[in-house]
């Protein structure tokens, strides 16, 4: 289960690859715009791989560890966090997404402290879909960023009436030019699952969105009940297309 943990233990993400202007702040470039089209026919078979969950779930907990380390040997804004970055050597970002689109992310908890970084980098909506915390909606407005919470517990997949709403509200936003931050604790089960449910709704199939996200983040790992949620949502979105 998700636990709440300090900044440093929570900063897991994919490897600094670009600094933005002005604080510090690392999060991957934006992925190249992904256009889908209506899925038509059969759609393929989705599956849950019990490998790759169970393996991503140890490269995670040694990744976290790495954070711990990292946190008290190269403290943000140091002489030796800068000499790591010069020598190359892998620090835990200071932003914990990734970008699944150029419109569309996936992440982590947000710190309060990362909410300006957030706007830099052009995120204007953030879907929250944690229930046992839920992000500061008056800070994140200051910043210029609108808030959807959809509460689901730690482990669980979010109800289909959640994915209808979440998927509709994200791509509504999407069309208009916004960029959207989807999070839960870690960016691992919940974030992933609504994300998929995301580009379903756009016209992919429901394996296609899978591989995507989990191509463009590493450690998104939707469980097994949260894989056959995303089997039901596409199946409802098929349906409800062919009326």
């Amino acid at each position: 289960m998700e636990h709440k943990q300090t900044s440093e233990q929570l900063k897991e993400g994919n490897r600094p690859q670009q600094p933005l202007v002005g604080n510090p702040v690392y999060a991957d470039p934006p992925a190249p715009t992904v256009t889908t089209t209506p899925a038509t026919g059969e759609a393929p078979h989705l599956q849950f791989s019990r490998w790759r969950w169970a393996l991503t779930g140890v490269v995670r907990v040694l990744y976290r560890r790495w954070t711990r380390i990292a946190a008290r040997l190269f403290p943000e804004n140091s002489p030796s966090e800068r000499l790591a970055r010069a020598l190359h050597i892998p620090l835990p970002d200071q932003l914990n997404l990734s970008w699944i689109t150029d419109q569309l992310a996936v992440g982590g908890r947000i710190h309060p402290q990362d909410i300006k970084a957030l706007a830099r980098l052009g995120v204007t909506h953030v879907v929250d879909t944690r229930a046992e915390y839920v992000d500061d909606r008056q800070a994140l407005a200051r910043a210029g960023i609108e808030l959807l919470h959809l509460p689901t517990p730690d482990t669980q997949p979010l109800s289909l009436e959640q994915l209808l709403e979440g998927a509709r509200w994200v791509n509504e936003r999407i069309q208009r030019g916004g960029r959207v931050l989807i999070h839960c604790e870690h960016g691992v089960g919940r974030s992933a699952l609504l994300a998929c449910a995301v580009l379903v709704d756009g016209g992919m199939h429901a394996r296609d969105a899978l591989a995507l996200v989990q191509q463009r983040r590493w450690q998104a790992a939707p469980n097994h009940k949260q894989v056959e949620r995303l089997r039901e949502f596409e199946s409802l979105v098929r349906a409800a297309r062919s009326k």
